[in-house]
């Protein structure tokens, strides 16, 4: 192609994507008032319908497998069996049920108004669960990997506002970063999951507009797409970039608006309190206009992005009468569907006043620990790290600890020392003089460079110096002999014993603990945590993965007088859902980070409370 030729397919390229961003945002002003009302009701419905059946789910598990909590000790047992599995396909196929009717209604609308054609609520609610009934048919099931599975965790295009989203735990993304095989898997499996919703991307449209089976429209796809794969990247891309940005901004003027507005008035706060509140209110708004806003967006791009790409006999096709034809509800579905909301809206009510009431409460602010030390301004699980969590006034630190080959407990979060050492020694077989020769902080020059591999005694003895508290997390190897007995003797020897909680996810180990040493404080290290946690019997405290905290749950487990920390917190948009929560202690990275995070933290009950609880749940929506 010459010059001219490359230029000429620039400028059409261009021009189409004007076309496409003109028709997209224009979508809007077509069927506006419906549009909107759909999205509300679906909304709440959605948070609704998936709270009810995560809890419902839940209970079904533990009912089937003669359980009263899900644990990673019984995780296993839990789910691979077979009335389990069928509870769970249930579950998957019902959540589809409720992302697809939103998405089908959104696409029954924007492909009418692509057209100038208008609708109304009757006529999306028919569309939807028209194609939820297509989609109850066993042949269709492949929609629940595309739907829960392939679009959830390419996290590019989110199409509904269901709850129901496929979040990463924290730790699991740190064990990818840290290992390299694993980081290399991860990027080549992101990469082709990110190919398969591009050329499956259309599917969704097919299996909404027209009367044909998931499959076909799978392959009727990749036929629509072949060739375009770019041009679609390009336009639904700068679509979702030019609404976060339209969002952002929106949300910023109209909160610094408000909050000049409210200066005027009075007088209390300085300026550093009022730009703290700006950003709080600033992160609400934004994460409430995102849940609502984001996936219409996402779907009006589709549709024009989908018509776009068809020539006009498919056009012609696509707009049969079937599909198009404004339809209406009859009055008996409709008395019987009003009934049904109205009968779940009192009883939800009702049900939140009474089982929620302990929300109307103040809560405490959380102590901080410092995750490995303070490792995001020094060497982890190091004396440095833990000596910088010291002087920033922290009330604990955790650290990991392994067996030398003779005997000796060191600090190390991997059972090798080649990720902070660049030399590949297992702990395990070799002695604490042989750990100790090679550097942990030759990646952070100055006064880290000739850190080396410290002993748990050593930091017991310097946190109990400085009044700090610890987590030991007992991590070793299948073939260290008398493992658990050499920490105890540790902490007994260092004076530790009312200072430390021993921590670990493996509950043989945490069983081993509480037989020899019934006194000393545990908490079971969990990544899942659902039910009754309160009857595990060999922990006195639980430490839970961040995703997995609840309020419900935090509740539950002060009531038996257990005490809840949660861990990997390095994210400051997290903290006040955790202090809404009620936890005990939040475990993170970066200290500073969370403790300006608390410094500014709503500690009120009632509705700001239940609004930052709400919150939290609009920011996985927007995900």
């Amino acid at each position: 192609m010459d010059e001219r030729g490359a230029r000429e397919r620039v400028r059409v390229i261009l021009s189409e994507l004007v076309f496409f961003l003109k028709n997209a945002l224009l979508l809007f002003r077509q069927n506006f008032k419906v549009v909107t009302v759909f999205i509300l009701f679906c909304s709440v419905f959605s948070l609704l319908a998936t709270t009810v059946l995560t809890s419902v789910t839940t209970k079904l598990l533990m009912l089937v497998t003669g359980n009263t909590y899900i644990s990673p000790a019984n995780l296993r047992d839990v789910i691979l069996n077979p009335p389990s599995i069928l509870v769970l396909l249930a579950e998957q196929i019902i959540a589809t049920q409720i992302a697809l009717f939103q998405i089908s209604g959104l696409l029954h609308a924007f492909s009418m108004g692509q057209f100038g054609l208008e609708t109304d609520l009757d006529s999306m609610f028919a569309t939807a669960l028209r194609t939820c009934r297509k989609a109850a048919y066993p042949k269709n099931w492949l929609i629940v990997v595309f739907l829960l599975v392939l679009m959830p965790l390419s996290k590019v295009m989110p199409l509904a506002g269901s709850t129901y989203k496929l979040i990463v735990p924290g730790f699991v993304n740190q064990t990818i970063d840290y290992t390299v095989l694993y980081n290399i898997a991860y990027n080549i499996l992101y990469s082709i999951l990110l190919c398969l919703v591009l050329v499956y991307i259309f599917s969704i449209n097919i299996f909404v507009l027209r009367d044909v089976d998931f499959m076909t429209s799978c392959a009727e796809s990749r036929r629509l797409g072949k060739g375009r794969y770019l041009k679609t990247v390009l336009f639904l891309g700068t679509l979702m970039l030019l609404t976060n940005f339209l969002i952002n901004s929106v949300a910023s003027a109209i909160t610094i608006n408000i909050s000049e507005f409210v200066a005027l008035f009075s007088s209390a706060g300085g300026i550093v309190t009022r730009s703290v509140a700006v950003g709080t209110y600033t992160y609400a708004l934004r994460q409430l206009l995102q849940s609502l806003l984001i996936p219409a967006v996402n779907n009006a791009g589709l549709a024009v992005c989908f018509f776009l790409y068809l020539d006009e006999a498919e056009t012609i096709g696509t707009l049969s009468r079937e599909t198009f034809r404004r339809r209406s509800v009859p009055r008996p579905v409709r008395r019987a569907i009003s009934a049904v909301a109205g009968i779940v809206l009192v009883g939800s009510g009702f049900f939140l006043a009474t089982h929620y009431a302990y929300l109307g409460q103040t809560v405490d602010r959380p102590l901080v620990c410092a995750h490995r030390g303070d490792n995001v301004n020094a060497p982890e699980n190091t004396m440095p790290a833990f000596e910088l969590a010291y002087s920033e006034n922290l009330s604990w630190i955790e650290l990991d600890v392994h067996q030398t080959s003779d005997g000796i407990i060191v600090c190390s979060h991997d059972s090798s020392i080649g990720r902070v050492t660049g030399h590949d020694l297992e702990i395990c077989e070799h002695t604490y003089a042989e750990l100790a020769q090679y550097e942990m902080g030759e990646w952070m020059p100055g006064i880290y460079e000739h850190v080396t591999i410290p002993t748990l005694e050593e930091v017991l003895l310097s946190a109990r110096a400085h009044g700090v508290n610890v987590q030991v997390e007992l991590k070793g190897s299948k073939g260290d002999k008398d493992f658990e007995e050499h920490v105890l003797e540790v902490i007994q020897k260092t004076s530790m014993h009312d200072n430390v909680m021993v921590i670990c996810q493996d509950a043989s180990r945490m069983m081993r603990v509480a037989e020899l040493d019934p006194t000393i404080t545990k908490g079971y290290c969990m990544f899942v945590a659902q039910g009754r946690i309160e009857d595990i019997p060999y922990t006195d405290n639980v430490t839970i993965e961040e995703s997995n905290v609840n309020p419900d749950l935090v509740r539950r487990l002060h009531d038996e007088g257990i005490k809840v920390f949660c861990w990997t917190v390095d994210l400051e948009d997290t903290v006040q859902y955790l202090v809404s929560c009620d936890v005990d202690v939040i475990g993170t990275d970066n200290p500073l980070l969370v403790s300006a995070a608390l410094d500014h933290a709503d500690y009120r009950g009632g509705l700001p409370r239940i609004l930052n609880i709400l919150l939290n749940i609009m920011a996985n929506m927007a995900r």
